[in-house]
């Protein structure tokens, strides 16, 4: 392969969802970012970032990889894997140590790091995120930054966001026999943030909504950091598999009836429309069925509210302080649903909006759409990574860590 980009360094990322799988190989240079090539394929054997059938998966990723590698004109061998927010589980740790000299160094962070790297390991848990929330210095009130601080005890709480080693070995597996490995994880709903909200909404506590295939994840992100990530078990597919149940049609017939006729918003008059279809291409005239586009309506809008009344007890049940979440974004494959916000704003009592990825210029129109807001936001991990790691101020960021993690991701 022939074609090397100039500039830049090049970076793979892979989602992983449960209808479709995603890969991009695009290159970084500073605030540009130019995709070089995406592989866009159906997702078979993998539920929810999870592997379900590893020959099926396999393919499917070799399929996706391999498209992404001809269009970009070269080939990778390590990746950034997005992690469904279902296969996640957000908690908050406090840990402490003493400060090893007169001030507090990096050293004595990472020690406090390491601790809860060993708890959860002992647990047999990966760690996909570990995000400082606050610091301690003996008995002083919170401080954002401690380092070069004086005390004798430092404390710390951070928020975790791990899944098992099970899901992650496996995911590894698969990727060995697609000759690939994985060089660094992201949670998919943060991923989708990162692509979707402005720096205000992402400073001012933001429920960023995934909703996908098989299920949901969502994430709050507030003062730039994340500081939970949960799911619902219902996705798009519940709303399909209803539609073909109720109806006593296919689920292709029921998708596709989903797809061209998914609006909440419609008129009196048209409540009383009928939608006529066939059982299959091969069924005559007479073996129609219909359906009003207000029946139809109510069968989309009953599931969509157990979906968010899902997401908002998750939330309750799991603590969080529900006047942290300013507004709520909503993206992923079902947002695409005309009048969905207005049904997410009536339940949550929030400001709800529709998300898009933004953040890149020049991206191809076929990856504009809120069904990959994921990829998207993974480049967008990627560049923040990298100008963190010029200007020094990242945490757990050290010297050259950065260049050596690009460097690898490119065969």
């Amino acid at each position: 392969m022939s074609k090397k980009p100039r500039k830049g360094k090049v970076v793979a990322c892979l989602d992983m969802g449960s209808s479709k799988l995603v890969c991009t190989i695009s290159a970084i240079n500073g605030d540009q970012v130019k995709i070089l090539g995406y592989g866009h394929k159906e997702s078979r054997g993998i539920l929810a970032s999870a592997i379900s059938d590893m020959r099926l998966a396999q393919k499917s990723i070799t399929n996706a990889v391999a498209e992404a590698e001809r269009m970009a004109g070269l080939n990778i061998d390590q990746i950034l894997v997005g992690i469904s927010g279902c296969q996640i589980v957000s908690t908050h740790q406090e840990v402490s140590c003493k400060v090893s000299s007169d001030i507090v160094k990096n050293s004595d962070i990472i020690n406090l790091t390491n601790k809860i790297r060993a708890e959860f390991k002992k647990k047999n848990r990966e760690i996909i995120h570990l995000v400082p929330l606050q610091y301690r210095l003996d008995d002083s009130l919170p401080i954002v930054n401690p380092r070069y601080m004086t005390g004798e005890q430092l404390y710390a709480k951070f928020h975790v966001a791990s899944t098992s080693q099970t899901t992650i070995k496996n995911i590894e597996n698969c990727l060995k026999r697609c000759q690939l490995s994985v060089n660094s994880y992201i949670a998919e709903p943060y991923a989708s943030g990162l692509s979707c909200l402005s720096d205000n909404e992402m400073n001012i506590g933001t429920l960023l909504v995934d909703i996908g295939g098989s299920s949901t994840s969502f994430a709050l992100i507030s003062e730039g950091k994340l500081l939970y990530v949960g799911s619902s078990k219902i996705g798009g597919s519940h709303i399909t598999r209803d539609i073909s149940t109720i109806l006593g049609i296919s689920s292709q017939a029921a998708e596709k009836i989903k797809n061209l006729n998914s609006s909440l918003l419609i008129s009196p008059i048209e409540e009383r429309e009928s939608i006529k279809f066939k059982y299959s291409q091969d069924e005559e005239g007479e073996n129609m069925v219909s359906v009003t586009r207000a029946d139809l309506r109510d069968i989309i809008s009953s599931r969509l509210e157990e979906l968010f009344e899902s997401t908002k007890s998750t939330l309750e049940k799991s603590g969080v302080p529900f006047f942290m979440i300013g507004n709520i974004v909503l993206t992923g494959g079902v947002s695409a649903v005309v009048g969905i916000d207005k049904l997410a704003a009536e339940i949550f009592q929030k400001n709800v909006r529709i998300g898009y990825p933004n953040k890149f210029e020049k991206i191809p129109q076929t990856l504009l759409s809120q069904t990959n807001s994921c990829s998207l936001g993974m480049l967008s991990f990627l560049q923040n990574l990298q100008m963190r790691e010029k200007i020094k101020d990242g945490f757990e960021v050290k010297n050259g860590w950065f260049q050596k993690f690009l460097e690898k991701l490119v065969g």
